[in-house]
């Protein structure tokens, strides 16, 4: 099979379009029909053009990007972020829905990414995400109105020669970090390397990720070295940035490298 992923351009989006809105006119008639049918059977299936218009603006106001899967110079699918993906409706079922999730989870990685989210809609689409290995929240809709779906990418350090730690991360949501014996929903532990500068290099990244939410949450975190709590408090604060915590592209926190200010006696 033959094809290019390519940026978009106004030419391909409008042709993109074209099919987005036939796709939406056959939907309206078929749910018309379904409406007078007293609802018998199963609800037809919305393709995409309902997030068309907020996806064009994104792309052309520069914080989006979408990319375009090309077969014999035709749009036969595209790729909004890492949040949308669709396949002509006529050509469904020829590996390229494939294609574009597998693009889409390389380009994950390769933007430092811990998780890869998406929507899954229609619903007959799941058993391909399964397969792709993403897990879908069934009770928690994405932002297009399609079932919340998410994929792990996780990241493994090598580990040298230097003295080991050990060492524990967890993570909490806010009501949980308010009480005097929270319970975390992400927790990482293991031992640790201790570098030449005095910070700790982990065997692995421990992010911060609760497929419950919508991320828009004020997480806790908390650091642990030799059983010590060395840090504990919101993981958005410059305090916990200071002991080693970041956000990826996809604004999840992870911790790396733990830097250990005035923990266990570390230099």
């Amino acid at each position: 099979m033959a094809h290019q992923i390519l940026p978009a351009d106004e030419t391909r989006l409008a042709e993109i379009e074209v099919w987005l809105d036939a796709e939406e006119a056959a939907y309206e008639v078929a749910l018309e029909a379904w409406e007078k049918s007293g609802y018998e059977g199963d609800a037809p299936v919305r393709g995409f053009r309902c997030n068309w218009d907020s996806a064009k603006k994104g792309w052309r106001e520069g914080w989006s990007n979408i990319h375009v899967l090309v077969v014999e110079d035709e749009a036969v699918g595209f790729l909004d972020g890492t949040d949308i993906l669709e396949i002509r409706p006529d050509v469904r079922g020829k590996s390229y829905g494939r294609v574009l999730a597998e693009f889409m989870e390389n380009s994950s990685r390769g933007e430092g990414r811990s998780v890869v989210k998406i929507e899954i809609a229609p619903s007959s689409a799941e058993p391909f995400w399964r397969r792709m290995g993403f897990t879908p929240v069934e009770d928690r809709s994405s932002n297009g109105g399609g079932t919340f779906a998410y994929k792990i990418l996780p990241r493994t350090y090598p580990l040298g020669d230097g003295e080991r730690v050990a060492y524990a991360i967890s993570y909490f949501t806010q009501k949980e970090g308010y009480k005097d014996e929270p319970k975390h929903f992400a927790h990482f532990s293991g031992l640790g390397e201790i570098l030449p500068d005095g910070r700790i290099q982990l065997p692995e990244r421990a992010f911060c990720f609760n497929p419950e939410d919508d991320q828009h949450v004020d997480y806790f975190v908390k650091i642990e070295l030799e059983g010590r709590v060395v840090h504990f408090d919101k993981a958005k604060y410059e305090e916990s940035a200071g002991f080693g915590v970041e956000r990826d592209a996809g604004y999840d926190f992870f911790i790396e490298r733990i830097v250990p200010t005035g923990s266990v006696g570390m230099t």
